[in-house]
This record gives structure tokens, sequence and C-alpha cells, in this order.
């Protein structure tokens, strides 16, 4: 991190200091509203951001330290506002939660209108189980900053699936009922099928669960396991999920196991073939596939194989995205080359 700052002032700016080191002196602080810009001559942005530094290198007791004296100065209100916000992040995440909570119930006392307070109070309690509180400081948060509704969806849903698990399906019903999805969420349909599945409700348990595999084909293991769970996951329901979910990797993963188990080796590599000629790629399904080609005496054909994937692979390009202003590349940098926003740039996709 010094070598990057140094680094920085070696270089013709492009873009501008002052933006970045107020990032780095604060976990999202792009949410913080009316937060002036850093001025650099100031010495408690300087003690801040030193003492966001030894946090990030894991010397907690030195950044508490910085944060506390600082605390005790005469301070403008943004100043206070930083120095509390990073108080409470620093107690997070020395493992000091009662310290955490006390300086977020401090900042929501000291400045009820700021939406960050209620959030981070709303993941300490997120994560001590308490998620019914977790939901109402979320809503709060979000009336303040609609950021945070993506985060406050999932809660809910975290609270309907702790509902079913305890039994109380009406009170899960009631959740599910309330939630307004402004986009297809994988979880809910994960939540739905339990839901369902607990009053008795197969088909619409099933439904649910196809739903969610074909919205996150890759990520299907969770909906067969509720299949699995609650259904009777006969041989012909195993090919019907395989079929309906138009092949999903997970869904194939688990037809693959059931018919090596029952000494079905042939079928097993059918499916697995069927997979690689739909054009879609499972580095733990080539794996299988291989293993079960090898054992089946089938040594020229593997080794045609993965010459065919190294092919594949070489030809392969991957396209990066800047999380900050959407701009695309198909070459990786450290600093996106359009905003020149710092570690922005994510894999999208492979082509």
């Amino acid at each position: 991190m010094i070598d990057r700052i140094r680094s920085l002032f070696g270089k013709e700016r492009k873009f501008s200091v002052e933006s970045y080191l107020k990032k780095l002196s604060i976990d999202r602080q792009d949410l913080i509203r009316e937060i002036s810009d850093v001025d650099l001559d100031s010495p408690v942005n300087a003690y801040l951001t030193l003492a966001i530094l030894l946090k990030e290198k894991g010397e907690y007791y030195r950044s508490l330290k910085i944060l506390e004296r600082l605390k005790k100065e005469k301070l403008s209100d943004d100043e206070r506002k930083l120095v509390v916000l990073n108080l409470a992040l620093v107690y997070k995440s020395a493992g000091f939660i009662d310290r955490a909570e006390e300086a977020l119930k401090e900042g929501i006392e000291l400045y009820p209108g700021e939406s960050f307070f209620y959030y981070e109070l709303a993941q300490l309690r997120k994560a001590s189980g308490k998620l019914q509180d977790a939901v109402e400081l979320l809503e709060k948060a979000v009336s303040l900053k609609e950021d945070f509704r993506d985060d406050l969806i999932h809660t809910k849903l975290y609270l309907a699936n702790s509902y079913i698990d305890s039994g109380r399906t009406d009170k899960a019903f009631r959740v599910i009922r309330k939630l307004e999805l402004p986009f297809p969420v994988p979880l809910y349909y994960y939540v739905l099928s339990k839901l369902f599945y607990s009053v008795g409700e197969k088909e619409k348990g099933y439904g649910s669960a196809l739903k969610g595999i074909k919205l996150s084909p890759k990520k299907g293991a969770p909906f067969i396991e509720v299949v699995e769970k609650f259904d009777n996951l006969t041989e012909e329901k195993l090919v019907q999920l395989v079929e309906e979910s138009e092949l999903s990797p997970p869904a194939v993963d688990r037809a693959v196991r059931f018919w090596i188990k029952r000494g079905e080796t042939e079928r097993a590599i059918t499916l697995l073939e069927r997979f690689w000629e739909s054009g879609k790629f499972d580095p733990e399904l080539f794996e299988a596939y291989v293993r079960i080609l090898w054992e089946s005496g089938k040594r020229k054909k593997v080794a045609e194989e993965i010459i065919s994937l190294l092919t594949r692979l070489k030809e392969r390009r991957k396209i990066y995205k800047c999380e900050s202003c959407g701009f695309r590349t198909n070459t990786f940098d450290w600093i996106c080359p359009k905003c020149r926003a710092w570690e922005t740039l994510e894999i999208e996709c492979e082509i």
C-alpha cells in the first residue's frame, strides 16, 4: 500500500489524489452523504489515513490508539463522523464487537440521518444471528440511502429461511409476501422452494427450485439439495431435472454420480459428452469425465480430450469490466483506463 502511494506521486497525476485519499480513509465512504473533499493539509485526515493503513496491516491496537485520541480533539462534524465510523470499523475488525456496537450507536445518536451507521450495526446484528434486528436497521438505512436495498432483500430472505428451519412457516410467508424484488434473486427461489416443500406443495417447491437453477445454473447445488431432501429424487426425477435445468452443471454432476454408483458408466459418459457438445464447460465435471474414461480403459480418448481442452483454453479470451464506470476491456490492469479508478477491473465473462 505504501509503495502504491509513493508511485502515485512519482507519476503524472491524471486523477484526483484527494479523491484517492478520501476513498482510502474509510471503507464504503462513497455511501457517506455530504462529506466535503479531504483537505490534505489537515492533520486529522493524515492521522485517519494512518489509522486505516495500520488497520489494513492488522495493527489494530495502534490504529485504535490514534482514533481514540483523535476523538478527544476538537473536530468538525465531518471529521468526527469519519473518526466515529472508522473507530467502529476497527473495533469490529479487532473483534471488539461490544465496543463496535457502542461506537455505532453513538454515531446514530450524533448523526441520525446517516445511513452508514445503521447499515454497519445491522451487519453486526446479522453476524450474531439477530436477523429481525438487522432487518429493522437496514430498513432505516434504506429509507436514508437506496444503496442498501439489495442487502435488505437478502437479509429478509435469510430471516424467512430461519423461520422455515424453526417450523414457523406462517412468519416466513409474511416476509416473502411483503418482498418487493426489483430483479430476480436466486436466494428468493431457494427460500420459496423450501417454503412450498415445507407446507406440502411439492409441485410448487420443485418449480421454484427449477427457476432458481435456471437463474443461476452454476450454483444449482443448493436447489438440488432441497429437492433431494423434500422430494423423492428417483432416476426419472433426476433425468427430468437434468433436462429441465438445461444441463445445469450441478444437475449433471448429480446424475453422473448416480449412474456411476449404479455401475452405468456408459450412461454417465454419454451425458458428459452431451454437456461438452452444448458448449458448456465445468472443471470438476471435466475431471470426472477424464477419470471415468481412464478407468474404462479409454486412454487414447483421455489424451484427445486433454489436448482439445488445452486448445480451447488457449483460444479463450477474458473480458474485464470496471465496477466503477462500466468500461470493458480484454486486458487486465490495476487501474481502469477510462475512469482511472484503482483495482476496479473484474472478470465479467470469458469467450
